[in-house]
């Protein structure tokens, strides 16, 4: 294996540094026996990825929540809590041996900090669906049809929600947005398995478009709008949402869904004539593809004038992480997200 020069060699040629790593490591460590969970906390090769991404975006507490995520998944499976410790001093050990240049020091104080912070709880007893929210029964009663495989009685409650005045907005907003963060808990506790978080939200999806029709109702369009998701990013629920919302809210909006390449993007937001390109990622070792888009886009002359606007997970780590990537703002959630674009458009 080559020296590695900087945090981008790192990313690149992660799978040669995990194997290298997996040598210092016990090979049962390895042997997953079906557990999806423990093959998740043993992927050398993401946490080199989230590594590299939290130097290389100057945010070391991209890999600090990550670890303690990953650490506290470990925990909720039951395995050996000093294991997943020990794969981040494996890693540590790899990167003095194998890397040079002042990036190697970024590298292990920011494991360091991270081996510090995984006895720190994640709090996650807590129901993402909360007295405050005024749809709480609604969300209740859709989330109990879902865990119970009943797709059309979950379906069925939307319906006859909407049709008995609920809007659609509150529907996203207050019935399945705390659902999916709901059964994304679920998840991390060890109470569902990840065939039935995707059934759940591949239910959710279908509502969504069952309502369709009825958020491109409206003839006036102030603004139009790309949304997507970045090359190796999957999870679009999230970006379609916010999508919906702005066509509800009058803007003529492209959905393109996830892991879509930048090439394919650019010439969207040329045909589009957009004015706005929206950005979504969840999982922070995508950003360097965040950072290729964004780049792309102020290289096209025909992209002037077009303002980007990033969200999702990743970004909520760090309040200026959007600002590292040259984006032009950041939007935790939706209403922000319209808001901020209004103002822009205004």
């Amino acid at each position: 294996m080559s020296v590695i020069c900087n945090e981008s060699a790192l990313i690149a040629q992660k799978r040669q540094v995990a194997d290298r790593v997996r040598e210092r490591l016990d090979a049962g460590w390895f042997d997953f026996g079906g557990n999806e969970r423990l093959e998740m906390v043993f992927d050398l090769e993401m946490h080199l990825a989230f590594l590299g991404e939290a130097i290389r975006c100057n945010t070391p507490k991209l890999f600090m929540e990550y670890a303690v995520w990953t650490q506290d998944l470990l925990i909720s499976s039951g395995g050996d809590r000093q294991r997943f410790g020990e794969c981040l001093r494996a890693i540590d050990a790899q990167i003095r041996e194998s890397g040079c240049g002042t990036w190697t020091a970024q590298a292990t104080d920011c494991l360091a900090e991270a081996l510090s912070q995984l006895d720190r709880v994640v709090s996650t007893s807590e129901s993402h669906l909360t007295e405050v929210n005024p749809h709480r029964g609604l969300a209740e009663h859709f989330l109990h049809a879902c865990l119970e495989l009943k797709r059309h009685q979950a379906v069925a409650l939307i319906l006859d929600a909407v049709g008995n005045g609920v809007s659609v907005t509150e529907i996203y907003l207050e019935v399945i947005t705390p659902v999916l963060y709901e059964l994304g808990r679920l998840w991390h506790l060890n109470r569902i398995s990840v065939g039935h978080e995707h059934y759940c939200t591949a239910i959710a999806q279908m509502v969504m478009a069952q309502l369709f029709p009825s958020i491109f109702e409206g003839n006036l369009k102030a603004g139009r709008l790309v949304s997507t998701c970045v090359a190796g990013e999957l999870h679009e629920i999230g970006a379609r949402m916010v999508s919906d919302l702005f066509e509800l809210n009058g803007w003529d909006t492209v959905f393109l869904g996830a892991d879509v390449p930048k090439d394919a993007v650019i010439s969207t937001l040329i045909q589009h004539d957009a004015q706005v390109l929206a950005i979504s990622v969840t999982l922070a070792c995508n950003l360097g593809y965040v950072s290729e888009l964004i780049e792309a886009v102020r290289t096209t002359p025909d992209c002037a004038g077009i303002r980007i606007l990033v969200g999702g997970a990743a970004f909520n780590v760090d309040d200026n992480l959007w600002q590292r990537l040259g984006a032009d703002g950041w939007a935790p959630e939706a209403q922000t997200a319209m808001a901020l674009a209004a103002r822009w458009r205004n």
